[in-house]
Parts: C-alpha cells; structure tokens; sequence
C-alpha cells in the first residue's frame, strides 16, 4: 500500500505544485482541531477536504479506508470515555480523527514524499533527518514486497480458509516477516559496505509551481478556522 500511495501522489494533477503549500493545507488545520471543541469547524474541514479530494479526483476508497479506519479506531477507544466525559466529548473526539484522516490522506496522495524530502535536504540542519528518512522509505517498500510475497504464498495454500488458520499462520507470517526483515538489513549493509558509502544521499532536483495567490487563499482559510475556533 505504500508503494501504491506513493505512485498515486506523483501522478497526481496538483503533484507539481509547491509542497510547502499542500503542508500549509493539510497540517494547520490538524493541529488548529486540536484546540476545539467545537464540532461545527471539524465538520466544515472535512466538507471542504472532501471538495478537495473529488477536484484533484484522488482515490476515494483509499481515502475511505484509511479515515474510516482511524475514525473505527477512535470510536473505539472512546467508549470508556463515554461514561466520563459524555456523548459530546466523544463526537468531538471522532469528529476530529475524520478531519485529521481526510487531511492527511490529501496531503498523502497529492505529495509525493520525495518532494518534502528534497526541500528539507535544503536545510543544513534538516539534511540528516531527509537523508535517514529516504533511507527508512526504502526499507519500508522492502519489508512491503516481503509482506506481499510471505502473504501470497500462504494464501495460495490456502492458509486463511479458516479462523484457526487465520490466526496460526497470521503469527507465522509475522515471525517470518520479521527473520526475513533482519537479513535482508544484514544484506543491505553488506551492499553499503562493499560500495563505500559515505553517506551522501542524492535527491532529483525539481521545479515547483509556487503560487502567491494560493498561498494567501490557504492563509485566509487557516486564518478562518482560527477565528471560528477562538
């Protein structure tokens, strides 16, 4: 899924527009939602990230599954929470995973990480960070093909035709997962240590479409949200 994500948000139609800007979208409002109480500006975001989602025509199950995903997961853990704080706190709780969800998945599908990791390789500070993260980004889509393979192979045995085989083999695919995960580590640093790698992680320059205008209408929309929230 990571590898999918990750090829969606650089074909995506606003994929050259300046990531700093898609950030400025995606994160404020997150951390703005964390401050209210209120769920009429929660209800507002999601309204208007949905827009978003359907004019950059991005995958809309994918943005289901994964929100409603971590909306399951928030009302769950919200149950408890019932009896102390009440229903209101709990739609607030909810009401503010679903904002936080669609604005990640949008920030997710339309830029691609190697843009944001190209533009803090910028910072002398931030470099070591980008170089270790793009290195992490790539370890993740190998454990992800491992994943795909272990899970394939068992599947085809027919390894989850039933509960107990479900969760026996599920245990047995996550040992393996994580022998196969510690070789092939041991296999990558071999590979860097034959190369002599010191370090230097190459990124793919690139030309953003930065537009002041767009930026001021993301400010004005962040600055509405505060406003509505104090």
């Amino acid at each position: 899924m990571f590898r999918l994500i990750s090829i969606l948000s650089k074909n995506s139609k606003i994929a050259n527009i300046h990531p700093t800007e898609k950030i400025l979208l995606a994160v404020v409002p997150i951390i703005l939602m964390g401050f209210s109480n209120s769920i009429y500006p929660m209800i507002f975001n999601i309204l208007v990230f949905i827009m978003l989602h359907l004019v950059c025509k991005n995958p809309f199950k994918i943005v289901l599954k994964y929100t409603l995903a971590a909306a399951a997961f928030a009302s769950i853990s919200s149950i408890t929470l019932i009896f102390d704080y009440g229903w209101y706190y709990c739609t607030v709780l909810i009401l503010r995973t679903l904002s936080s969800g669609v604005c990640l998945s949008y920030l997710a599908l339309t830029t691609p990480m190697d843009d944001i990791l190209y533009l803090c390789s910028r910072n002398t500070y931030l470099k070591d960070i980008s170089d270790i993260a793009k290195s992490m980004e790539r370890f993740i889509m190998l454990i992800e093909d491992e994943y795909v393979v272990l899970y394939n192979a068992i599947k085809s045995r027919n390894g989850f035709s039933s509960l107990k085989l479900k969760i026996k083999n599920t245990g047995k695919m996550a040992g393996l997962l994580f022998v196969n995960t510690m070789k092939r580590w041991q296999d990558i640093k071999n590979a860097i240590n034959t190369r002599c790698y010191r370090g230097n992680m190459s990124y793919l320059q690139k030309e953003f479409d930065f537009s002041r205008w767009r930026l001021a209408l993301i400010l004005v929309y962040n600055g509405c949200l505060l406003y509505f929230i104090l």
